[in-house]
């Protein structure tokens, strides 16, 4: 028993015949263990019955009975009832053809390897937007052909490749936006390193933002504009207009950096909008003067007061309303009185005054008559070139 024992190990080591050119067995190659022979049939087109053909046309050969003991979806496919219809139209020796739109060949192929060695070639190359963007495809069919071991590994890949080069995460965001499937930690990373995610320096690993398509950036700015800097943002804009991708046509640069040009102010001027909408002045004031300064997304900031000015006609009402709402109810203001439109530059420092303050806002209120203000700002930078111009204030009468 004790030599049974001791030779138990190597009893049950899983033989197989290495074969010359005439087909004779020539030696016996012992392998570790039936795993590793399973991972050995891996490529074996000899006993492949069936072939995966993805969206792009290229195809990968396995063996059915490998695939389905591994994923349920592919048991239910393969030996489903609608499989034994599918194979019984073969002829002899035919091996059934699967066409999946929804995957290209290189997932399929990253799917068929899981399923025969447990790993993946591509969790050991060296990250790049190519890399990621196939990471998180394959994120979306790992759950789709339900193998909840490569949705592990996949997650497993993120931790240690995003947090190391956030720089990938845009590329991953990018490819989950078009599956409607957006990677979890490459949100975060974008939440939490957002210039590191989106601006990356010389050497960094990824693309950052250029990898992003216009559904990509849209929903990245969404995303950060409550929480990051919009300086940030701008400059985010910025680098997105200025990019064109290579190997494109002579005309082909021209066109798309046109189309990047129009679509980065139409993301700018929904800032400016924004900010004025929730009465946020003196951000909205200085975001279209930094839209001034580049001639690429240059808003004008004449057209930007004109915005504010018009959009705005409602806040002398609004604020009275709201101060005689406070007010037990009473009213002094007219209905009938037309709103008269403070200037945008009035309203930066009126909503200033309004935070500065200490008193309730029914206790202090600023109306700022455009003409004299504008007259004063002229005079005084005549008066004092460089000089911060004065605020000319007139108080209201008290409630």
């Amino acid at each position: 028993m004790s030599g049974t024992s001791s030779n138990s190990s190597s009893f049950w080591q899983w033989r197989r015949p290495k074969f010359t050119n005439g087909g004779q067995p020539t030696d016996v190659v012992p392998t570790n263990s039936a795993a590793e022979a399973l991972c050995d049939l891996f490529g074996d087109q000899e006993l492949c019955d069936i072939t995966l053909q993805g969206s792009d046309g290229g195809q990968v050969s396995a063996i059915r009975a490998i695939l389905a003991a591994r994923s349920t979806q592919f048991r239910s496919k393969f030996f489903g009832e609608a499989g034994k219809s599918a194979r019984s139209l073969l002829l002899p020796g035919e091996k059934q053809l699967i066409i999946y739109k929804e995957w290209d060949c290189r997932v399929l192929h990253l799917v068929v390897e899981y399923c025969y060695t447990d790993s993946c070639a591509a969790f050991e190359s060296q990250p790049t937007e190519e890399i990621a963007r196939l990471i998180a495809h394959l994120r979306v069919a790992a759950r789709a052909f339900r193998l909840p071991g490569l949705d592990t590994k996949v997650k497993q890949w993120g931790w240690r490749q995003i947090n190391r080069h956030p720089a990938l995460a845009c590329a991953m965001i990018d490819e989950g936006m078009r599956r409607d499937d957006i990677d979890d930690l490459a949100l975060q990373t974008l939440q939490l390193k957002p210039r590191a995610a989106m601006l990356p320096g010389v050497g960094a690993v990824g693309p950052g933002i250029l990898a992003l398509s216009k559904p990509g950036l849209l929903f990245v700015l969404r995303t950060l504009e409550e929480t990051t800097s919009h300086m940030l943002l701008l400059n985010v804009i910025e680098r997105w207009t200025e990019f064109s991708a290579p190997g494109d046509t002579a005309d082909s640069p021209l066109r798309e950096r046109r189309v990047r040009e129009a679509f980065g102010r139409k993301c700018a001027l929904r800032f400016i909008r924004r900010d004025a909408t929730k009465l946020n002045l003196e951000r909205a004031i200085q975001r279209s003067k930094l839209f001034q300064e580049r001639d690429d997304l240059a808003t004008g900031i004449s057209s930007t007061m004109a915005l504010l000015d018009s959009g705005l006609q409602f806040s002398r009402r609004e604020n009275s309303n709201v101060d005689d709402n406070n007010n037990n109810g009473t009213s002094n203001m007219k209905t009938n009185e037309p709103a008269r439109p403070y200037t945008a530059i009035g309203l930066v420092r009126l909503s200033m005054e309004d935070r500065m303050s200490k008193q309730p806002k029914i206790a202090k209120r600023l109306e700022l008559d455009p003409a004299l203000e504008l007259k004063s700002i002229k005079e005084q930078e005549q008066m004092h070139p460089g000089a911060q111009p004065q605020t000319i204030q007139h108080s209201l009468s008290e409630q």
